[in-house]
C-alpha cells in the first residue's frame, strides 16, 4: 500500500519500491508487446535474419582460411585455443551479437525520428525506460540465434575444437552476454537520441569495442595501460568467459563479472535514454529529416 503524508503527496519512501514493481510487472508484458510488433513483420523479419546470417558465415569462412595461412611464432595460441580459429570464431560469434544489438537498434532509434513514430511512443503510458529495453529485445534475440548459428556451424562444419565444451556454462555467458549487449545498445541509441552525431559516434564505438575486447587478437598485444582499461569491459567478459566454457574450462568468474556489470549498467542505460528523450523534447529534436 502507498503511504501518503498529510498534503496527500507518496511518501518517498514508498517510491523506490513502486520504480522496482513497475519493473517487475510492467517490464516484462511491455517487451513481449514489442517483440510481437517486431516479429509481425515477417519480411523484415527473414530479410534481416538471412542477410545477418550469409554476413556472418561469410566472415567465419574468412577466418577459417586466414587461420590456415597465419603461423602463432613461438608457442601456443593465445587464450588457450587449440587453433586460432578457434581463438577468432569465439569473439566473431560474440561480436556478432554486439553488432546485430547496438547497430539494428540504432538504426530503428534513427527511423522512428525520421518518421515521427518516436514522439508518438513518448507521448504513450509506456515508461521511457521500459520501451528501451521493448525496442532493444527485437535485435538482442536476433543477436542471439545469430551467435547459437555461428558456434554450431564453426564447430559441426568448419573444424571448430568444441568436444570438451561446457555448454550449460556456453549458454549462460550467451544469455549475460546478450544482456550485455543490450546495455550497450541502449546506451548508444541514447547518445544518438540526444545528439545528432551520436549514430556515427555509436558505430565508431562498436568496431573499437572488437578490438578492445580480444575478438580477434589478445589485448595484451596492445600498449600500456589499455589491457588494463579493457579488462572492464563487458564485451571482454562476456568473450573470455564463452572461450572458457567452450574449452570446457571455468567460466564462473566471467560470469559472476558480466552478471553484475549488466544488472548495473542496463538500468543506467535505461535511465539515460529516458534523459535523452526527455532533451530531445525539449529542444525539439525527436523528429529529425
Amino acid at each position: 500500500m502507498t503511504h501518503v503524508d498529510r498534503a496527500g503527496t507518496p511518501d518517498a519512501r514508498t517510491q523506490p519500491r513502486q520504480a522496482a514493481s513497475t519493473w517487475l510487472l510492467a517490464g516484462p508484458r511491455t517487451t513481449l508487446l514489442f517483440l510481437r510488433r517486431d516479429f509481425s513483420d515477417r519480411a523484415m523479419f527473414r530479410s534481416s535474419l538471412v542477410l545477418d546470417l550469409g554476413f556472418g558465415l561469410l566472415n567465419l569462412v574468412s577466418f577459417l582460411f586466414i587461420s590456415r595461412v597465419l603461423q602463432h611464432p613461438g608457442g601456443p595460441v593465445p587464450g588457450g585455443a587449440a587453433t586460432y580459429f578457434d581463438y577468432v570464431a569465439v569473439g566473431l560469434a560474440y561480436m556478432l551479437v554486439v553488432q546485430a544489438t547496438c547497430s539494428q537498434l540504432l538504426s530503428r532509434v534513427q527511423e522512428h525520428q525520421r518518421s515521427g513514430t518516436l514522439e508518438a511512443l513518448v507521448a504513450s503510458p509506456v515508461s521511457p525506460r521500459l520501451m528501451a529495453v521493448g525496442l532493444g529485445a527485437y535485435p538482442t534475440l536476433l543477436g542471439l540465434l545469430r551467435s547459437i548459428v555461428y558456434l554450431a556451424v564453426a564447430g559441426a562444419v568448419l573444424g571448430m575444437h568444441v568436444s570438451g565444451a561446457d555448454w550449460f556454462g556456453t549458454v549462460v555467458v550467451l544469455i549475460l552476454g546478450s544482456g550485455a549487449a543490450l546495455s550497450i545498445g541502449i546506451a548508444l541509441a541514447a547518445c544518438a537520441v540526444a545528439y545528432r552525431p551520436g549514430a556515427a559516434a555509436g558505430k565508431t564505438v562498436i568496431v573499437g569495442l572488437g578490438f578492445l575486447s580480444g575478438a580477434y587478437f589478445p589485448v595484451s598485444a596492445l600498449p600500456e595501460p589499455v589491457p588494463w582499461v579493457c579488462a572492464v569491459l563487458p564485451t571482454r567478459m562476456a568473450i573470455d568467459g564463452l572461450r572458457a566454457a567452450l574449452a570446457g574450462g571455468a567460466w564462473t568468474l566471467d560470469a559472476l563479472l558480466l552478471a553484475g556489470t549488466t544488472a548495473v549498467g542496463l538500468p543506467l542505460a535505461a535511465w539515460a535514454f529516458a534523459r535523452a528523450l526527455r532533451h530531445a523534447r525539449r529542444t525539439g529534436t525527436l523528429v529529425r529529416g
